[in-house]
């Protein structure tokens, strides 16, 4: 893989993956850059899904990102709960909330 289709994985999210001891992730980069994808375009539509939910319901935001906090680990993608956890952050940082 060449360096111009590698895209830049945020340091939050390589964290997940390095244990303490080691100061390299346990995941190949190729693994890591899938898992960033999948976890960075499931952040961006919970995005859109709160602000349409906020809107649609009347709910406020804090509501909406409980709601999917909560429904997070049920979604079939394996997600770790670290990941889970990224995923919700990044969506507070999209929303910036």
């Amino acid at each position: 893989m060449t360096d111009e289709r590698q895209i830049h994985i945020p340091a939050s999210f390589i964290a997940i993956y390095t244990r303490a001891s080691q100061p390299r992730p346990s995941a190949s980069r190729i693994w890591l850059e899938q898992r960033h994808d999948l976890c960075e375009d499931l952040a961006q539509l919970l995005a859109e899904q709160a602000k349409s939910k906020v809107w649609q319901l009347g709910i406020d935001m804090t509501d909406a990102l409980a709601r999917i906090e909560q429904g997070l680990p049920e979604i079939a993608l394996d997600l770790s709960t670290l990941e889970c956890t990224w995923v919700l952050t990044r969506v507070k940082e999209i929303l910036e909330v």
